[in-house]
């Protein structure tokens, strides 16, 4: 586990201290929490930042050389299910 020691001024500390309160919390759980949003924030940053790459990148976006196999595919005719047939 890690242990850190925060320097605060005054003013930080005590609002810190009384936005834990406010919410049920300890002043070491209520930083866990704004830490843990703050990395699934710069999560889906990250997701965004990455998508957006992909976006740009026209040999990712390619897609051709699937169309022969998804044509043959669907040019399959349908199975039924066995449990969809009706008995004899």
């Amino acid at each position: 586990m890690f242990s850190t020691t925060l320097r605060l001024d005054d003013d930080l500390g005590r609002f810190l201290r009384e936005a834990a309160e406010a919410h049920a919390m300890s002043v070491n759980g209520w930083v866990a929490e704004l830490l843990r949003r703050e990395q699934a924030a710069a999560a889906r940053r990250k997701l965004a930042a990455d998508w957006a790459a992909y976006g740009k990148d026209a040999e990712a976006q390619d897609v051709a050389y699937a169309f022969e196999a998804q044509a043959e595919l669907a040019a399959e005719p349908r199975r039924r299910s066995y449990r969809a047939r009706k008995p004899k």
